[in-house]
């Protein structure tokens, strides 16, 4: 068989989702020219929102930490002095009951200096260890907000290549998906979710040169098969996705399948290995 014998008006629907395929083809590789950047910007971005906001916690925690280290300093101070005092009343005191009463009190005073001072410890070593954190933290900020102009610079350039293109895209698209009905679009969107936007494929018909008694040249074709997953299409079924007047989807892959008088004859020299 040929498939070029046959003709026939092609579905409108499946006219208008070959359409936005093509559309949407050109969509997805102005996005493949953009690469993995749009993510590597947004997560640069999280990076560095995320670093911000724990280099400002660490920051309130080093003025939170001063403030308690100059309040137990206070304290201590102030606890010195009532300890000198309680220590000089102690050689003047005139019976057992006062003196171990000013005991007692001497001996708090000195166990809570132990403890002020011991906490002052603690909190200088926290603090030693919020200061690395913090210095660290700032050089990798520094370094992921230099990362992310660099990419942003990069993004912009793709962007600015694309943008006018990519827009009248979009607005075409727009124009061409309320010309279609909304069963078609969602079997179209659902397709093309699984399949990396690609939704609709011609199919491709392998042909073989072959030369007859008189040395003149004709094709015949040898294999059809799905322009997306490769597989063979079923004879019964290719003379239907000739015509085009109505959807027809390949077995394997789920997709759309069309003829295109452009790329869908393909040519082969019958010395040239075809499978």
């Amino acid at each position: 068989f040929n498939l070029g014998q046959f003709g026939g008006k092609m579905l409108k629907e499946l006219e208008n989702v070959i359409k936005l395929q093509k559309i949407d083809n050109q969509l997805l590789e102005i996005n493949n020219l953009k690469g993995d950047l749009p993510q590597v910007v947004d997560a640069l971005q999280q990076e560095i929102n995320n670093l911000e906001k724990e280099l400002d916690s660490e920051r309130k925690r080093e003025k939170e930490i001063t403030l308690e280290i100059k309040t137990l300093e206070g304290k201590i101070e102030d606890d010195k002095v009532r300890l000198d005092k309680y220590q000089d009343q102690l050689y003047l005191v005139t019976s057992n009951k006062e003196y171990d009463a000013l005991s007692s009190e001497i001996d708090t005073m000195k166990q809570d200096i132990d403890k002020a001072e011991y906490s002052i410890l603690e909190l200088s070593e926290e603090m030693e260890n919020l200061k690395e954190s913090i210095k660290s933290n700032d050089l990798i900020h520094q370094e992921k907000v230099q990362k992310l102009a660099i990419r942003k610079t990069e993004l912009d350039k793709t962007n600015n290549k694309t943008k006018s293109v990519q827009t009248k895209l979009q607005k075409e698209r727009i124009n061409i998906v309320k010309s279609i009905p909304l069963r078609y679009i969602r079997e179209y969107n659902r397709i093309a979710k699984g399949k990396g936007g690609v939704a609709v494929v011609p199919i491709e018909q392998i042909s073989e040169e072959k030369k007859d008694k008189k040395g003149n040249i004709e094709y015949t074709p040898v294999q059809v098969s799905c322009g997306g997953c490769h597989k063979i299409v079923p004879p019964q079924k290719i003379v239907e996705i000739r015509t085009g007047n109505k959807l027809i989807h390949c077995e394997f892959c789920g997709r759309m399948l069309y003829w295109d008088e452009k790329i869908s004859e393909i040519k082969s020299n019958d010395e040239e290995e075809i499978f």
